[in-house]
């Protein structure tokens, strides 16, 4: 398990002698950028990333010829030059070859820097991130390549940052072949390691098995197709100049095939996969490393086979790793990838803080150089010091920030709680305190399922609110007021092997001590609904039960009474004191029979017993149609309804028809009656001007509306999209009162 170690650290190793020897060396200010269209036969094109004032090299130059050494004639010929020396060097721009003198000094670091410094934060993050795993769990297959694949990017790529001068070719020393040493033999066997990475991230890949030959396959395989190809190409090219770019071109196609053999590695890998699980990890990591490929093929290595020009900028090739980068971040934060959750957070810290370090660090530098006039020496001094009294509060900034995209706000369980108190707070209906509930748990904790009981008095619960769907275990937290269960908050896992961790559990069960006195009230409010909503329906079926007895027993005994009468006095002689005391009886009862008719019309409209809902409130509109047209649908054979409901929603209606005859000046009237599920619905819709938004709602709407809240009901009113007013009652069935099978509505 120390080989990736000692590898790795290796090739750091190389990165760093090869850039210390880079920046110790007298050079012409000059960077040869990476791919075969820089290596001409004669020369080389040079770019230039800091040209001086006046005189030396500008970019886009073929240069030819160092110091009277022609680069056509081979490397090296040239002694090392020293720090002020000027060299004549033979440079083709627009015309003819032209001699330039080029003053060789030690190259500026911030120039180059600036040009690949998104490259250098890719390499610096997914280095940490594998010496992390690395550390923490060695044991782990995919560890090993990773550190390797890491390392070997964090070497090579430092160098390439720093570049290549064309001075370095006329003297041939350790700086040239370190540089290449790095860029292609370093870079080869990180592209290795990751064909090794790809084997190894799951427990048994059809091609590997245990196999330890393709292990080392895949880690030499790119390495010695470069070494063979340098010994194809090296009588091929003629030159030792041609030759390097040969081998330029050899490694971008290497570096192709193993992009597109991973890419084959990791579907092989998804298919023979045994377990969901590593399916599911797959999918994102393949995802990533296929992103990954046709970004670097699409955007750098196939333009650079084609054309020789590849373009995106010269620091832009570590960018299209970005989606191989996210596709670990996913896999680690939503399937726990090697157990390290907790690395890959600090890891996205860490890479947070370098990134923003590095940009501020050279716009800082810049800036002060710049505008200021301060020397190079100063400013990064300065900066320097700057950055590291900055560094503890971006840190814990940024930490912040990573915890709340990660975890939601687990870790400032005060907020939360007064945020959960500010919305309870501003629920001004209780029907909307349990969404209120699972929205703060949901947005809080970032999981994707939240849902909220009540408990309902027998030991068992019914839903009251939720939101998503569950994808993993769910946490039961129950809710208690004053030791007594009213509820529960049920909380799903962010997916199937990614539990609640200790902290979510405490935040739960902190917003479960708030939510239990909250629930307790709903209960309340529920109880004390259904206890108005059965005694307005024990009210409704005792007036049903009185206005039947009056209607059918009263009400004709009277009747019968007064023709008994009235017949008993044809049969007493006129002018007798008896027949006008049977006529004063007969005008009694028959006043009294007006008085029941009275009465029984007060306790329960006729027309619901004679003509059921929908003939009733027809019967209705049928009187009140004028200018206003009125329709009514309906089911014409309605289920046995409570009488409460069935007068509660005859109520609504007829008031909801003469305000729409009184007061819309519209043309149509439509009423809507209706039983689903356990409800029944009225709407009433008129095309009218709508009801007036500053206006106070008169008797009518408040009657209407108290109709519908006695049976446990809501009604509303408002103007739809297609304008005028539209009056909606919803009655609930099951708080009506008992049913009447006598007496359907």
């Amino acid at each position: 398990m120390r080989a990736p170690a000692v590898v790795a650290v290796g090739l750091v190793l190389l990165g760093l002698i090869a850039t210390a020897a880079r920046l110790d060396t007298p050079a012409d200010g000059s960077v040869l950028r990476l791919g075969w269209s820089t290596w001409n036969g004669d020369g080389v094109h040079v770019d230039v990333p800091d040209p001086p004032m006046t005189g030396g090299l500008r970019a886009g130059d073929l240069v030819t010829s160092v110091g009277g050494h022609r680069l056509a004639d081979g490397l090296g010929g040239v002694a090392d030059p020293v720090e002020g020396q000027v060299l004549a060097y033979v440079v083709v721009r627009a015309g003819p070859p032209a001699a330039v003198p080029v003053r060789m000094q030690r190259p500026e670091p911030y120039p180059l820097v600036e040009g690949g410094w998104g490259n250098l934060v890719f390499v610096v993050a997914l280095a940490g991130l594998a010496v992390a795993l690395h550390v923490r769990r060695p044991d782990e297959p995919a560890t090993g390549p990773l550190l390797v694949t890491a390392a070997g990017l964090l070497g090579s790529t430092t160098v390439v940052v720093f570049g290549l001068p064309a001075s370095a070719l006329a003297t041939g020393g350790p700086e040239l072949w370190l540089f290449h040493l790095n860029v292609i033999g370093a870079y080869c066997i990180a592209w290795g390691a990751s064909l090794a990475f790809a084997l190894r991230i799951t427990r048994d890949h059809p091609w590997y098995r245990g196999r330890r030959g393709v292990l080392a396959a895949a880690y030499a395989g790119p390495i010695v197709l470069m070494a063979l190809w340098a010994v194809v190409a090296a009588p091929i090219a003629g030159s030792q100049l041609r030759w390097i770019g040969l081998l330029h071109a050899g490694q971008t196609a290497v570096v192709a095939a193993s992009l597109l053999l991973g890419l084959v590695l990791a579907v092989v890998s998804y298919r023979h996969a045994a377990d969901a699980q590593s399916r599911s990890r797959l999918r994102w990591l393949g995802a990533g490393v296929a992103g990954a490929a046709l970004l670097s093929i699409a955007g750098w290595h196939l333009p650079e086979l084609l054309t020789g020009h590849h373009p995106l900028p010269s620091g832009a090739l570590g960018l299209s790793a970005l989606p191989f980068v996210a596709g670990i971040g996913v896999a680690l934060r939503r399937h726990r990838l090697f157990d390290i959750e907790r690395l890959a957070n600090r890891s996205l810290v860490y890479a947070g803080v370098i990134a923003v370090l590095v940009v501020g660090y050279v716009a800082a530098v810049a800036l002060l150089v710049t505008g200021l006039g301060i020397s190079n020496t100063v400013a990064a001094a300065v900066t320097a010091a700057s950055a590291a009294l900055a560094l503890a509060p971006l840190r814990g900034a940024t930490q912040r920030l990573v915890n709340r995209l990660m975890y939601g706000r687990r870790d400032d369980p005060a907020g939360v709680l007064a945020d959960l108190g500010s919305r309870l707070q501003g629920t001004l209906l209780p029907e909307d305190v349990a969404p209120a509930v699972v929205e703060t748990v949901v947005r809080s904790l970032r999981v994707p399922y939240a849902a909220v009981d009540v408990a309902d008095g027998d030991g068992g619960f019914r839903l009251a609110a939720e939101r998503g769907s569950p994808v993993g275990a769910q946490h039961t937290e129950p809710l208690r007021y004053q030791g007594e269960t009213v509820g529960r908050l049920r909380v799903s896992a962010r997916g199937r092997d990614d539990p609640l961790e200790p902290v979510d559990l405490a935040l739960l069960g902190s917003l479960a001590a708030q939510a239990g006195a909250a629930m307790q009230a709903v209960r309340l409010h529920a109880d004390l609904a259904r206890s108005r909503a059965a005694l307005v329906a024990l009210r409704e079926d005792e007036r049903r039960r009185l206005r039947r007895d009056l209607h059918d027993g009263l009400g004709p005994g009277l009747a019968a009474i007064g023709l008994k009468a009235s017949l008993a006095a044809r049969a007493v002689p006129a002018g007798s004191a008896a027949r006008d005391l049977l006529a004063q009886i007969a005008a009694e009862v028959r006043t009294g029979v007006e008085d029941v008719r009275r009465l029984v019309e007060a306790l329960r409209p006729p027309a619901l017993d004679e003509l059921g809902l929908v003939g009733a409130v027809r019967s209705r509109a049928a009187s009140l149609a004028g200018e206003l047209a009125i329709e009514v649908t309906g089911p014409a054979d309605l289920p046995i309804l409570p009488a409460a409901v069935e007068t509660a929603a005859y109520r609504i209606a007829v008031e909801a028809m003469t305000n729409a005859v009184r007061h819309s000046g519209g043309r149509r009237c439509t009423v809507s009656i209706d039983v689903r599920d356990h409800d029944m619905t009225v709407d009433v819709h008129d095309d009218g001007t709508g009801p007036d938004p500053a206006g106070v709602p008169g008797v009518g709407l408040r009657a209407m509306r108290e109709r519908a809240a006695e049976v446990g009901g809501a009604c509303t009113v408002r103007s739809p999209a297609d304008g005028g007013t539209l009056v909606h009652a919803r009655l609930p069935l099951r708080y009506g009162g008992q049913d009447d099978p006598a007496h359907p509505g």
